[in-house]
């Protein structure tokens, strides 16, 4: 479990939790949370990863917050105006005189988070470890206008809505732009897998000879804005991350996969997209993915694929089309 400053303030004494339920908002997958009982947390968690690993571990765990309670501990996003609209939430639904705590590391922007909430709260305190803060106030029964701090949709040209802390929040990632743009017309069955908030499954869907269109996506508020943005009646929409199944024998499968957890670079979840890719295929289905161009994707894509090939390239990105997909067990046998 990784411990947080939260629990850690908790056991020296600093502060200590009302008596009541307590909201956790953005909490990690693998959080310490042994610092209330368990019918007594109600976690709000819209990463599919994370609210699945919670669940698991027998939490209640919601993409809604809950309508009151006595404590809430928000988990910074790595998007400042998602953090902020994580504490206007948590602020609304803490009885007055509750505990609002915040939590986040530097790279985190807490900082910056904590002179905003001092600038609308008295009474912030502040515990720091670790290079990063836990800082904490008593819930006002008279509020602030926070007004400003509530997250809303973000109009895009073209159409488009995004969400704030979603990726690619503020327009056309250049790498998604690029597969768009030589992707061929596709037909049958079609998986968008990473979908975000629905940019190439509106030029999938520009295909007549696409029969459906299933759009899978970690992120339930850029799903949200996908299902704004994609009204046509062939999409379906999927919460999951790369591991949900969807079914198989698609034509297609499309993606402009991940590389970070957070902030890490995590190279291995493209990986795991190429493999889920071809698991979904059937025998003659094709897999259009688009990459930075550093990413060591070709070993992968060799491995269960039997033809590779570089449609386009960029300084920055590369676009793949890669087809005649193996099983795993065609791949091990292949090597022998």
């Amino acid at each position: 479990m990784t411990d947080t400053r939260f629990s850690l303030a908790l056991d020296q004494h600093l502060l200590s939790l009302p008596e009541g339920d307590v909201a956790v908002l953005n909490p990690a997958g693998d959080m310490d949370l042994s610092f209330a009982d368990a019918g007594k947390l109600h976690l709000n968690q819209s990463f599919y990863p994370d609210h699945q690993a919670l669940a698991s571990r027998g939490f209640n765990v919601s993409v809604d917050t809950p309508a009151s309670v006595t404590t809430s501990l928000v988990m910074c996003h790595r998007a400042k105006p998602a953090t902020f609209d994580l504490i206007a939430r948590a602020v609304a639904q803490t009885a007055t005189g509750g505990i609002v705590a915040i939590e986040g590391a530097k790279t985190d922007g807490a900082e910056s988070v904590l002179k905003a909430v001092r600038a609308r709260f008295d009474g912030v305190e502040v515990y720091s470890k670790a290079h990063g803060k836990l800082f904490w106030f008593a819930r006002p029964e008279t509020l602030p206008d926070m007004s400003d701090w509530v997250a809303k949709p973000i109009a895009l040209e073209g159409g488009f809505s995004t969400y704030p802390g979603v990726f690619s929040a503020d327009g056309i990632d250049k790498g998604s732009a690029l597969l768009a743009e030589h992707l061929p017309d596709l037909k049958g069955p079609v998986a968008d897998l990473g979908a975000g908030w629905g940019y190439l499954a509106r030029k999938i869907l520009t295909s007549d000879g696409v029969k459906s269109l299933d759009l899978v996506e970690a992120d339930h508020h850029a799903l949200e804005a996908a299902k704004r943005n994609i009204t046509d009646p062939r999409a379906a929409f999927h919460w999951g991350d790369v591991t949900y199944h969807v079914g198989s024998n698609y034509a297609a499968v499309v993606s402009n996969p991940p590389f970070h957890i957070g902030r890490k670079p995590a190279p291995e979840l493209g990986q795991m997209f190429i493999r889920r890719a071809a698991d979904m295929l059937m025998p003659k289905g094709q897999f259009w993915m688009v990459a930075n161009r550093n990413l060591p994707y070709e070993q992968t894509l060799n491995e269960r694929f039997g033809q590779v090939d570089t449609i386009a390239q960029t300084a920055g990105f590369k676009v793949i089309c890669a087809r005649r997909p193996m099983t795993a067990a065609q791949s091990a046998r292949s090597k022998r």
